[in-house]
């Protein structure tokens, strides 16, 4: 049985994939699975095969004859089947299970079939003989833990624009896009016309990938998180200039989530787990850059202060959907009541912007 190849593995070394009749690139990272299937397809390309992609697949007979019948007039072709569920409506694999089937049992010597498998379902009959019979890429989800992988993907994506990324500058594009591959790829694009030589470093990934504009709603949520007081009340004071009932009432919502983020980590600490341990297993997908504010805001708050911060959020929602307040002058409260709520140093509230 083939065993699937790693998106990252196969990325290095394309060549590594053997020749067949039949391919699928499936995985719940999308940019690593587009960017398999794009290296996949352009090597068929460079053996001469003519590439056609199928979005919606209506019936599968045709496309099936079509591979199996000789090319009288051209080479051979590589159809590559998009193979994704849609709400109710199954992917193809699934509702041409019969055709894909019987296929599987005598395939084309000459004509390809792929399947970008953007859904994929492992147990069910053709994905399940695909990958007993056939090549297969898969490109899972980068582990939050696993800066190696991230690091030599953005090394990939930087070296195609004529840059490199030092060690410093990895971590802080990491930071900067939350561990996300799509965006890291925008922002190297950015940083390969605005780096000052080969060779970016943390400098140029702070002035090209920053917080921008007036929109600093998941800045001022990590500058409370980590308990960086004076950031978080001066990204307040930038919100409230603009702030609206609605804008707040989602901010209201995201503090929840990051006081019940923080609740579970101080759990985990009051328990005896260790430092990487409790945030591994209470905050799996938070940033390295936050680790060591979050670990610190944590170990000094307890039931109480959690409780009490609760508490002023949920009066704030109420006060927003009954008593009509000032959207400006209840944020700047809120987040400096929180910030004393958790036992954080609180600097003079700067003047709201207008």
């Amino acid at each position: 049985m083939p065993k699937a190849i790693a998106a990252l593995s196969y990325l290095r070394a394309p060549d590594s994939l053997p020749a067949a009749p039949i391919y699928a690139v499936y995985g719940d990272e999308e940019w690593l699975r587009k960017r398999a299937m794009q290296t996949l397809t352009d090597s068929l390309k460079k053996r001469g095969l003519d590439v056609r992609r199928i979005h919606d697949l209506e019936n599968a007979a045709p496309l099936l004859d079509e591979l199996r019948s000789p090319n009288m007039f051209g080479g051979a072709v590589v159809c590559v089947v998009v193979n994704q569920r849609q709400g109710p409506r199954q992917e193809a694999s699934t509702r041409f299970k019969e055709e894909f089937a019987a296929y599987l049992e005598k395939p084309s010597r000459r004509n390809i079939l792929v399947f970008d498998a953007a859904t994929w379902q492992r147990n069910l009959t053709v994905p399940k003989r695909v990958e007993e019979h056939f090549p297969t890429v898969v490109a899972e989800e980068l582990k939050p833990w696993d800066y190696r992988s991230w690091e030599q993907l953005a090394q990939m994506q930087a070296a195609e624009h004529g840059i490199s990324l030092d060690h410093e500058a990895v971590g802080a594009l990491r930071d900067a896009v939350a561990g996300s591959l799509s965006r890291a790829e925008m922002e190297i694009s950015k940083l390969a016309l605005l780096a000052k030589g080969k060779v970016v470093t943390a400098p140029d990934v702070a002035f090209a990938c920053g917080y921008e504009g007036t929109d600093v709603t998941f800045a001022l949520c990590d500058a409370i998180l980590t308990g960086d007081s004076k950031t978080a009340l001066r990204h307040a004071a930038k919100m409230a200039g603009k702030a609206e009932t609605g804008s707040i009432l989602s901010l209201l919502g995201l503090l929840r989530l990051q006081v019940a983020t923080l609740g579970r980590v101080a759990l985990n600490l009051s328990r005896g787990m260790a430092g990487p341990e409790a945030l591994v297993s209470g905050a799996p997908r938070v940033r390295e850059a936050l680790k060591s504010g979050l670990l610190r805001t944590a170990k000094r708050v307890n039931r109480q202060a959690l409780a009490g911060a609760l508490g002023i959020l949920l009066a704030a929602d109420e006060d927003m959907k009954s008593a009509s307040p000032d959207p400006a002058a209840l944020l700047i409260s809120v987040v400096s009541r929180l910030l004393e709520c958790l036992g954080c140093a609180k600097p003079e509230a700067p003047a709201v912007r207008s």
